[in-house]
């Protein structure tokens, strides 16, 4: 084996590969070469003569695990062109996920904790089926909604993250879960690390063998350990071990999937004498990137104090676009977009983040109209979603109640307790007689199926209820049918009365589809149309479906090379040449979530120190901007509609505390101060411009935009008598009636020339 070169480190780099005798803390900021750390210190351990198979190296993917063997075995094996990776002393380490790591101590230990060595692990559909059983066992709802809760219920439990409430209304249930899988000689993804826990803590002897098994222990992303993982580490390497560990605070952004920050913040204080090095030098982003990303991360008031540098230069400058609303915000990305492709970066060395998944139904549409080419990293396209396709199910039913396949699809969404068998005889019976299914719903037709107990008839007769009352929600517009379908149906209430870690995100996505059913409805209403002309057949909501229909089928350009789409939690771990960020507004980002615990908002009254809900969405802030290796744009818009609501937000106080010079040319007039919350003081001074200058078009472009909107602040109630207001398509009008208050309220406006037209007032402004 050649020997090691530490030459190309940076003095950081090596001290932190070269220390011995006692637990290490390396304080890795973000593209400051944390993986080349671990990997030398690795190969120098057994450079040393440490046996490789005393290491054990551990992190949270199997593409992470992988990517250390690999580069181990590469330093090994020498770094000159003829040198081939030393496979057998890299294979000797265990890297290996937390995961990987529990089920093979399990294996070894089988016994002790009442399995065999052959044990099967449960996945997930595994684990749903054994909760059903036990549910129905135990008089209980059975349907999948209720076994996906207790399940996650039950994983909260064992990760440590569950409280006394839970614990107590799921107790029992847990118990018998524990049992019936010990009983089929199994665990579940939660006990490959509960189970080598409460060994540990039981049995001192396996413990100690364990101890003395593995001397050397290194963990990446040590920011992101939940409490069970935690556990295991201080169990495995008492005080003094020979414990590495390698993280950076200021990317612990996984709080809601049970990561703890307090790990990594309190480790000098758990492990004595730890030495801390903190790798500063940052190698991927260009200085003005760095900048901003440091002037956002160092207003957190809880984290190792570590400011990043680089020798590259400053860069270019920060672009920040501040657009009328959603729409527009995502025409200008797209525009920035093919303008950085025609200056010659290609497309996958560009991204666009945002906060919610539901943001991206704006941002793919103006993509593909801009015939921008790109891909949904790590999630699925809007409308791909499951809660959006079983929406879209009843949409279509209500249009189209032949639809065998929307009807199969929405009677289980939410569940009804119709089960597969008598969903089989029900198609039996009605493939029989030449039928539909929704025909075979007819009251006369249930009596005929063979099979069907008094309690299957009703609840299928619940169901076809059910559609005939939303086919008639479906006349009036396809707004209204997606308020329907999402409301009556009970999705909407399945997500919102749910514990899975998903749920609230999966509720905004059916509130963004009403949303966007409503703005079709506006689009047709204000088109001009011919004497005489009228909507299709099957009124506004066979439009909105037709119009879902050819989105979904226009993909975008065929090859790998594609802009991509991804919240901001996706983008951990990844870098690319340019980054967009979008949605950078109060609300919207940082999370309302986070605002509602902020206790230094004035409408909270104080001044106090940020929550930690506000503190994790400056890390991700952070984690996006030093994403970006050279150019990072930043948009905010002046008005967003989203989950059906019109939102006036200020921007995000994550702007105001860029520093105004990192920026290109601040716009100066018809603008206001970036403030960091409501009524606070400007941070910096930056202006936000929400005026429609349109000068950021090149004149080529061919692809369509809307009009100006002007944006003039209401001086009076927007329902208000004789209130003059301004429509994007019928101009100036005063308003003779209102119908409601607020923005869903709906104005009869008189328009010269035009005459009286009834609208929905979020679509007009005051003037």
């Amino acid at each position: 084996m050649a020997p090691l070169d530490l030459a190309s480190l940076n003095p950081e780099q090596r001290s932190a590969v070269v220390h011995r005798g006692g637990p290490l803390l390396v304080l890795a900021g973000a593209g400051s070469g944390k993986t080349r750390v671990i990997v030398h210190r690795i190969a120098s351990l057994v450079e040393e003569g440490i046996p490789p198979w005393s290491i054990l190296a551990v992190t949270f993917t199997n593409k992470a695990a992988g990517e250390l063997r690999e580069r181990v075995g590469r330093l090994l094996g020498g770094t000159g062109p003829s040198a081939t990776p030393d496979r057998s002393a890299a294979s000797d380490v265990r890297c290996s996920t937390f995961h990987s790591f529990g089920a093979s101590l399990l294996r070894r230990e089988a016994e002790a904790v009442g399995l065999t060595r052959d044990f099967t692990i449960y996945d997930e559909d595994d684990q749903l089926s054994l909760a059903k059983r036990l549910l129905r066992e135990a008089g209980r709802e059975a349907d999948s909604a209720a076994a996906r809760e207790l399940l996650s219920a039950i994983d909260r439990i064992k990760n440590g993250a569950g409280d006394g409430a839970e614990v107590e209304d799921v107790l029992e249930l847990c118990g018998r879960f524990e049992r019936a899988l010990r009983a089929a000689n199994a665990v579940d993804f939660g006990d490959l690390l509960a189970l080598p826990v409460r060994l540990f803590e039981s049995r001192p002897d396996v413990l100690d063998r364990w101890r003395r098994r593995f001397r050397h222990v290194l963990v990446d992303e040590f920011q992101d350990t939940n409490v069970v993982q935690y556990r295991l580490l201080r169990l495995l390497c008492p005080t003094g071990a020979d414990l590495c560990v390698v993280g950076d605070d200021d990317q612990s952004i996984y709080r809601w999937r049970g990561a703890d920050v307090r790990h990594i913040l309190g480790f000098e204080h758990d492990f004595a004498n730890a030495q801390v090095v903190k790798l500063t030098q940052n190698y991927r982003s260009d200085g003005n990137v760095l900048a901003a990303a440091q002037a956002v991360i160092a207003k957190n008031p809880h984290r190792h104090d570590k400011t990043l540098w680089t020798e590259r230069p400053s860069g270019a400058p920060l672009r920040l676009l501040s657009a009328q609303d959603e729409r527009d915000e995502a025409d200008r990305i797209a525009a920035e977009l093919a303008e950085l492709h025609s200056e010659g970066t290609v497309w996958s060395e560009m991204a666009v983040f945002y906060r919610i998944n539901a943001q991206s139904r704006v941002l793919e549409e103006a993509l593909r109209i801009a015939r921008v080419p790109y891909v949904i990293v790590r999630g699925r396209s809007f409308y791909e979603r499951a809660e959006i396709k079983d929406a879209v199910a009843y949409l279509r039913l209500m249009a189209n109640p032949r639809s065998d396949v929307d009807l199969l699809r929405a009677i289980g969404a939410p569940p009804r307790g119709i089960g597969e068998t008598t969903l089989e005889r029900l198609s039996r019976h009605a493939s029989a007689a030449g039928l539909c299914l929704f025909d075979a719903l007819a009251e006369g037709e249930l009596s005929r199926v063979e099979g069907l107990n008094a309690g299957s008839r009703g609840r299928l007769a619940r169901f076809r209820d059910l559609v005939v009352e939303l086919r008639a929600a479906a006349a009036e517009s396809a707004g209204a049918a997606a308020e329907a379908a999402v409301v009556t149906s009970g999705l909407l209430e399945r997500w919102a009365s749910s514990s899975e870690p998903d749920a609230a995100e999966r509720g905004e996505n059916l509130r963004e589809l009403v949303g966007a059913a409503r703005e079709a409805d506006e689009r047709w209403a204000s088109q001009p149309r011919e004497a005489g002309e009228d909507l299709p057949e099957g009124g506004p909501l066979v439009r909105f479906l037709e119009e879902i229909a050819l989105l979904g089928d226009a993909d975008g350009e065929a090859g790998a090379e594609r802009v991509s789409l991804m919240t901001l939690h996706a983008a951990k771990g990844l870098e690319f040449d340019a980054v967009f960020i979008a949605g950078m507004e109060e609300g919207i980002f940082p999370h309302s979530r986070a605002l509602a615990f902020d206790p230094s908002r004035e409408e909270a009254g104080g001044r106090g120190t940020e929550s930690e809900e506000m503190a994790e969405e400056r890390r991700l802030c952070y984690v996006g901007f030093t994403r970006a290796r050279r150019r990072l744009f930043v948009a905010c818009a002046r008005m967003r509609a989203l989950f059906g609501d019109l939102r006036f937000n200020p921007p995000s106080r994550f702007l105001g505390e860029i520093p105004a010079e990192l920026f290109d040319a601040l716009p100066s007039f018809e603008s206001s101060p970036v403030r960091p919350y409501p009524g606070a003081p400007s941070a910096n001074g930056i202006t936000v411009d929400y005026s429609y200058d349109q000068s950021w078009r090149s004149p080529e472009r061919s692809f369509p935009r809307r009009p100006p909107r002007p944006s003039p602040a209401p001086a009076r109630p927007i329902g208000a008598m004789g209130l003059t207001v301004r429509h994007a398509v019928f101009g100036v009008g005063k308003v003779v009636s209102a119908d409601g208050e607020g923005p869903d309220a709906k104005l009869t406006i008189r328009f010269p020339g035009v005459g009286e037209k009834r609208i929905v007032a979020r679509f007009v402004t005051p003037i």
